[in-house]
C-alpha cells in the first residue's frame, strides 16, 4: 500500500472516441488487475447517460445500485449522504470498492450538471484525503461529454479505448482534439486496441501519430470475455484479454508498482491465432503437441537402435501417442492442460 494515499492515489480516467469499444470492460479489468496487485481501488461509473458500469457490475458484484454519483450531486441543499454512504463493496474483489451512477433521472431533472461539474474535483480530494485508496479508477461516456471532461480535468492520467475500425479511428481522433482544446491533452498516457482479429501493427502506427500519444497494446476479440461481461463477471486475470491489458498498464509510469503479468505479450503476428479463442486452449495444444513430437520422436530412436523385442520396448511410447493424439482433438482436455500450466507458472513467479 502507498504511504501516504491522500497525496499519492492516483486516479485514472477511462475514455474512448464511441459508445460499444468495450471501454467498460476494460475499466473493471483494469480495476481487477490493481487489485490482484495487492492495491486498494476504488471503481466508479460516470456515465450519466448508460451506466454501463453500474448495470454491469449489478448483475453479480453489488448489491444496491440505486445510490451512486447522483445521490451527491443532484441536490447540493437536499443531499445528506456522505461518499461512505454509496460506495459498495465488490464481491469478486479483494481490495476494490465501488461508486456507481444511481439515479439518471434525478440528476437530469434537478440539474446536477452544474454541481457535477463545480464540485467533482473536491469529492476527489475528499476521498482521497480518507487515506483508504492507492487508485481511483473512473469509467466516462463513450464519445466525450462535459461530465467526461469534469472527470478527465481531475485525473492523473487519461487512458484511451479505441478499435480497429474507421468509425472508431476517427471518432477517437475527435476525442483527442477535443481533450487538446480542453488543455488536459498532456495527461493522455496512451492507447489500447481492442477488439482485434487481425495483426494489429499498422493501427499501432496511425494511432500512435494520430492520437498524439503512446501505444499500450493490443487486445484480441476474446469470446471468453465477452461471455463474461454479458453475465455479470468478472474477466480471468490469466486470460487473454487481462493479460493483454496488464502488459499494457506496465508501460504507464504512475502503475510502476503494481504486479508483473503472468503471460508476455502476444506479437502482431499472433491474433489471428488467438481471436476467438481462449489461450488456455493454445497452451494446451503446444504443450500436448510437444509431449507428442518427444514420443515419436522416442519411438524412431528406439527402432533404429533396440535390438531387442520391439513390442515390449515400444507399446509405451504407441500407448501414450494414441493417448495423446485422442486429447488433442478435445478442446476442453487442451483448457485444462493450459490451466494448470497457467497455475504453475504463476505459483513459481509469485
Amino acid at each position: 500500500m502507498c504511504k501516504d494515499k491522500s497525496t499519492s492515489c492516483k486516479v485514472l480516467a477511462i475514455v474512448s472516441g464511441k459508445g460499444g469499444s468495450g471501454k467498460t470492460m476494460l475499466t473493471s479489468t483494469i480495476a481487477s488487475i490493481l487489485d490482484e496487485s495487492g492495491k486498494s481501488v476504488l471503481l466508479i461509473d460516470a456515465d450519466f447517460g448508460t451506466a454501463g458500469l453500474t448495470y454491469y457490475l449489478g448483475l453479480n458484484e453489488v448489491s444496491n445500485i440505486s445510490v451512486g454519483l447522483t445521490n451527491i450531486f443532484s441536490n447540493k441543499k437536499s443531499t445528506s449522504l456522505d461518499s461512505e454512504d454509496i460506495i459498495e463493496n465488490l464481491n469478486s474483489y479483494k481490495n476494490t470498492s465501488f461508486i456507481g451512477v444511481g439515479d439518471h433521472r434525478r440528476y437530469k431533472e434537478s440539474g446536477g450538471q452544474n454541481f457535477f461539474h463545480e464540485y467533482f474535483d473536491d469529492f476527489l480530494t475528499i476521498i482521497k484525503e480518507k487515506n483508504i485508496f492507492d487508485y481511483i479508477v473512473i469509467d466516462c461516456r463513450g464519445g466525450i461529454d462535459e461530465e467526461s471532461i469534469t472527470v478527465c480535468r481531475s485525473a492523473d492520467d487519461i487512458i484511451i479505448v479505441a478499435e480497429t475500425d474507421t468509425t472508431s479511428f476517427q471518432a477517437t481522433q475527435y476525442l483527442v482534439d477535443v481533450l487538446y482544446d480542453n488543455g488536459i491533452s498532456d495527461k493522455i498516457t496512451g492507447f489500447f486496441i481492442n477488439k482485434v482479429f487481425d495483426d494489429p501493427s499498422v493501427i499501432m502506427r496511425n494511432g500512435a501519430v494520430s492520437f498524439k500519444c503512446r501505444y499500450l497494446s493490443s487486445i484480441p476479440f476474446d469470446l471468453d470475455a465477452i461471455k463474461s461481461f454479458i453475465v455479470g463477471e468478472i474477466p480471468s486475470i490469466s486470460g487473454t484479454f487481462s493479460s493483454q491489458i496488464w502488459n499494457g498498464l506496465c508501460k504507464i509510469n504512475s502503475l510502476n508498482d503494481i504486479k508483473k503479468p503472468i503471460m508476455k505479450p502476444l506479437k502482431s503476428n499472433q491474433f489471428s491465432i488467438v481471436s476467438f479463442k481462449d489461450v488456455k486452449i493454445n497452451i494446451g495444444s503446444y504443450l500436448l503437441s510437444i509431449v507428442l513430437f518427444l514420443s515419436i520422436f522416442m519411438i524412431l530412436i528406439s527402432l533404429f537402435m533396440s535390438n531387442d523385442d520391439l513390442y515390449s520396448n515400444l507399446w509405451p511410447f504407441f500407448l501414450v501417442s494414441l493417448i495423446l493424439s485422442i486429447f488433442t482433438s478435445s478442446d476442453k482436455v487442451k483448457k485444462k492442460i493450459g490451466s494448470y500450466y497457467i497455475k504453475l507458472l504463476s505459483i513459481f513467479k509469485s
